[in-house]
């Protein structure tokens, strides 16, 4: 059921206690290192994929330590300009030669 509403009602003057100020502070502080910690682990995710140009999106997305899926990873990878996957042409050339 919806709250009854009876017009603007003035609202009282809020400070916030220093321990609220901390608990906010510090809750922002971990919301940035957590900003910074993932665009690291992308950026380490798209070197291996680099790396490796026969290792599929769809092999790193199945890791259970991994936490996107595999059209992330490729959004991932064209953000850090990761090559096209061609497993299967890799393959083929390596056993022609």
């Amino acid at each position: 059921m919806a709250k009854p509403y009876f017009g603007k009602q003035p609202l009282p003057d809020y400070q916030p206690s220093d321990t609220v100020r901390a608990a906010l502070k510090a809750w922002e502080e971990a919301l940035k290192r957590e900003e910074e910690t993932r665009h690291a682990a992308r950026k380490a995710l798209a070197d291996e994929l680099k790396a490796d140009t026969d290792l599929p999106y769809a092999a790193v997305a199945a890791h259970p330590l991994v936490p996107w899926t595999e059209a992330t990873l490729r959004i991932i990878g064209q953000e850090y300009k990761v090559p096209p996957r061609q497993p299967n042409k890799a393959k083929q050339a390596a056993k022609d030669d």
